[in-house]
């Protein structure tokens, strides 16, 4: 196969060329790099900057140890302009790939629990090295989890045109390893928590939600199933007393039964009349 058959070569208007495909800015996306660059003119003021870290890096002391919202707020800190535009320019092109597969609400959840799991990576080599002063910033280990995820659901996008986005994501993880064990990098301690956590949790989760989310639906349609019933028995049980002693028979409780069986028939026909509708 030539380069002008492969995705990233089009023809338009009888011209064929290579175009290099940006992805849209999605919501979330664009919220969290307006937050981040926000946050990032906070080192103008280097008072406030001191502040902000004291209070949201991840940090393991004496007196920090209970901070809980540390592993979040860490992610959002940044040390330099490199730093900040390496990970915004990151974030900009995987994550947008898992928000219009998954939606922003799980998108973001995946995203910030990939910081905390390279949070946690980190916490592990301060533990074993004993450097309990350090700290740690930025959106390294989201950005990077996001990364893994890509690789894992669509491992045949390619990096710079050439480079598969597996064989990508393989080389940082092997570079990572002996960068951890060789130089005892902490910083790329949380930057391969976050790439291991972002490939192997949908591997492993995918499975289980998948069997979770069946199981649901199977309950719902059954409890669904035993309600119809159980109220067309109740339905059926004051028909007949409407036939046996008329209407002025009938309690309040009975009338609004018949009232709210009627209404939910309604919609079950609608919904019925609208996967019809869908099918044609």
């Amino acid at each position: 196969m030539g380069w002008q058959d492969r995705d990233y070569h089009r023809e338009e208007g009888g011209r064929g060329g290579m175009q290099i495909r940006f992805p849209p800015l999605t919501t979330l996306t664009g919220t969290l790099i307006g937050v981040n660059l926000l946050l990032f003119l906070v080192k103008v003021s280097d008072n406030t900057y001191a502040a902000m870290l004291d209070w949201g890096a991840l940090t393991f002391g004496s007196g920090t140890w209970w901070h809980v919202w540390r592993w979040v707020t860490y992610q959002y800190i940044h040390g330099g302009g490199g730093h900040v535009f390496f990970n915004m320019l990151a974030l900009y092109f995987f994550l947008p790939t898992l928000e219009e597969r998954w939606g922003w609400r799980r998108t973001l959840g995946f995203y910030t629990l990939g910081g905390a799991v390279a949070g946690v990576c980190y916490f592990l080599l301060v533990a074993i090295t004993g450097f309990w002063g350090s700290f740690l910033i930025g959106a390294s280990g989201s950005t990077l989890a996001a990364l893994g995820a890509v690789a894992y659901l669509y491992p045949d996008v390619r990096i710079f045109l050439v480079i598969p986005i597996r064989v990508f994501t393989a080389l940082l993880g092997i570079l990572y390893v002996l960068t951890v064990v060789g130089d005892r990098s902490f910083s790329d301690a949380a930057h391969l928590g976050g790439l291991a956590f972002g490939y192997l949790a949908p591997w492993l989760a995918g499975p289980v939600l998948s069997r979770q989310i069946m199981a649901y639906r199977r309950a719902q349609k059954d409890r669904a199933f035993q309600s119809e019933i159980d109220e067309q028995k109740e339905v059926d049980r004051i028909l007949a007393k409407v036939a046996e002693q008329g209407m002025q028979s009938l309690t309040g409780r009975e009338k609004k039964a018949l009232a709210r069986a009627t209404e939910n028939q309604r919609k079950r026909d609608q919904a019925k009349e609208k996967r019809i509708r869908s099918s044609w």
